[in-house]
């Protein structure tokens, strides 16, 4: 995940500013691969488990709780920087 953040960071501007006319199908591609791993990680924070506050050794394992809490911390956050923007404005042009 943190590989795909830096070269999110990196090659993705770079192929917008300077190969704006001619994307190569390497670079759909790798947008694609990337957006599509950045959305399956939500689905997988709903599954992993979560420490309890107060008691480092224990593991919260029931899935409501885990949703609820995800939902409450990072969620919202990782939602937003999930959404393949540029693919909702190429189909509402």
């Amino acid at each position: 995940m943190l590989l795909l953040l830096v070269a999110n960071l990196i090659i993705l501007p770079v192929a917008i500013s300077f190969f704006n006319d001619d994307l190569s199908t390497r670079w759909i591609a790798f947008n694609c691969l990337s957006d599509t791993i950045f959305l399956i990680d939500i689905v997988v924070n709903f599954r992993t488990g979560i420490m309890q506050q107060d008691n480092a050794e224990q593991v919260i394992l029931d899935p409501k709780l885990i949703a609820k809490h995800y939902l409450k911390t990072w969620f919202f956050l990782d939602l937003i920087s999930s959404i393949p923007l540029d693919y909702i404005f190429l189909i509402f042009n």
